[in-house]
């Protein structure tokens, strides 16, 4: 990858990557990190990628993975409230603040698989292989984190 490529990536992907980490880490802080992460190992990644779907697919699980270890890290800084990190400049203003807010206030697992698949539309067999789950588990947690997501929004909530 040249370094004009590596900096067309990163303009184009820093906003993707840093909701992937943010969903997981639910810190702005650590999603920034994460992100950093991610694109330090884009730049030190020497195979060549087939396509730009190889590079998403690619990015997204460094990216899910980068953001699971930075929360096992024992040295990792304190939450700040989820209040913080929902007022962040790089959510649309277009976007349902409420609907963000309820997916954030889901587990780490549930969150993820709601990201990844309404977020990033990625496949369930993408999402089992990323993150090391059979496609049935995707699916139950799928349906848990819809289950979840319908009674904390109530009326609001627009099954798919």
């Amino acid at each position: 990858m040249t370094e004009n490529e590596f900096i067309s990536t990163v303009k184009k992907q820093n906003r993707r990557i840093y909701l992937i980490a943010l969903s997981i880490t639910q810190n702005s802080s650590d999603a920034e990190d994460v992100m950093q992460n991610v694109f330090i190992k884009l730049w030190k990644y020497t195979k060549p990628f087939y396509d730009e779907e190889h590079l998403n697919k690619w990015l997204t699980a460094v990216s899910v993975n980068e953001s699971r270890d930075y929360l096992r890290n024992p040295f990792r800084k304190r939450r700040l409230p989820l209040d913080d990190a929902v007022n962040i400049s790089v959510l649309d203003k277009t976007e349902n603040i409420d609907l963000f807010r309820a997916v954030m206030s889901l587990d780490t697992k549930d969150r993820t698989i709601i990201h990844l698949f309404y977020y990033e539309d990625m496949s369930i067999a993408d999402i089992a292989n990323i993150m090391k789950i059979k496609e049935s588990a995707v699916k139950t947690r799928l349906f848990r984190a819809r289950g979840k997501l319908k009674s904390i929004l109530g009326d609001e909530w627009i099954n798919e």
